[in-house]
């Protein structure tokens, strides 16, 4: 359970974010929605509905409260529409009640994509919930592992089963190393870089919000809440690295839209977008900073999308 400090400090996060002056709670129905219920301003569409996906089996209470009563226990990975937020920001209200913030991903709406006709090698983001990897293509081969909403992944080569159904085989480089397996190509959209970054990006990375504000000279952009670790007040220089990495962790956690920091006193620091938490406006439990995955996308477009792009930070 948070003692008052930590809540203090959690609902703080929030409420610099969004510039919010009195809690309260917020429903659907606008972008200010939106982006508190995704946790950054930009990433995702103004506007845009959210599901959240259970990265385990939780309680769902009868308030947004821990100590709650319980009404039932929801499975993995099952989907759950967000109706709103609660006063703290730290509770999602979902159709039977409330679950907690760090329980869900929050993730877009799954729409298919019309069957590929040609293979385009290059870096693909899943777009479905998850994706299940196998050892062939087809439907009934051993899993390899599981991928959830934002993975970003090498799609080296691809085949056609005798339904029709089109394979991507996976991988975790462009040189076509680290093979992960065959995933169905449905569930996935090529990804591209932005045509128009930003020209004089610069970010200002607060340490004690845990917010990452983004700017084009002078001109606010957006701000999205982070997991960071504490820095002293610096000037630090951002650097763009590979679409997607192995993480520390085992496999099926990756590192997506890799960045590193570096500071003036010699440290470098990775910050890159997950989709395996969602505690973003915390401490960070590595020693990384690490952004929402959709917002760390954007980020990453928007500074240029593609290795050794920098751009200038503030660290307070």
């Amino acid at each position: 359970m948070l003692t008052r400090r930590q809540f203090f400090k959690r609902a703080g996060a929030f409420a610099a974010l969004f510039g919010l002056t009195n809690s309260r709670q917020v429903a659907p129905a606008s972008a200010d929605f939106t982006a508190l219920a995704y946790g950054a301003t930009f990433g995702v569409p103004p506007e845009s509905a959210l599901l959240g996906r259970l990265f385990a089996a939780t309680d769902l209470r009868t308030q947004p409260l821990s100590a709650a009563p319980s009404l039932k226990k929801l499975p993995a990975d099952s989907l759950h529409a967000i109706l709103g937020v609660s006063e703290d920001g730290w509770w999602y209200k979902v159709a039977e009640g409330y679950l907690p913030r760090e329980a869900m991903q929050p993730i877009l709406p799954y729409e298919q994509p019309p069957q590929p006709t040609e293979l385009h090698k290059g870096y693909y983001q899943v777009i479905a919930p998850t994706t299940v990897l196998r050892t062939a293509c087809t439907p009934y081969a051993r899993i390899n592992a599981r991928f959830p909403f934002g993975s970003v992944i090498y799609v080296h080569d691809w085949l056609t089963d005798d339904n029709g159904q089109v394979w991507y085989a996976l991988t975790s480089t462009a040189e076509g190393k680290g093979m992960f397996g065959w995933a169905n190509a449905l569930h996935f959209q090529r990804w591209q870089p932005q045509r128009a970054p930003l020209q004089q990006p610069a970010l200002w990375l607060d340490t004690e919000q845990h917010t990452l504000s983004v700017y084009e000279g002078e001109t606010f952009i957006g701000k999205t809440a982070a997991c960071t670790v504490p820095l002293p007040h610096d000037t630090a220089t951002l650097r763009l690295g590979s679409p997607c990495t192995h993480t520390f962790r085992e496999a099926p956690y990756l590192c997506m839209w890799q960045m590193s920091l570096f500071l003036q006193r010699g440290a470098r620091l990775p910050l890159y977008g997950v989709n395996w938490h969602n505690r973003f406006g915390t401490t960070s439990q590595t020693r990384a900073i690490e952004l929402p995955i959709l917002a760390a996308r954007q980020l990453y477009e928007m500074l240029g999308g593609a290795p050794g792009h920098e751009a200038v930070v503030i660290v307070s």
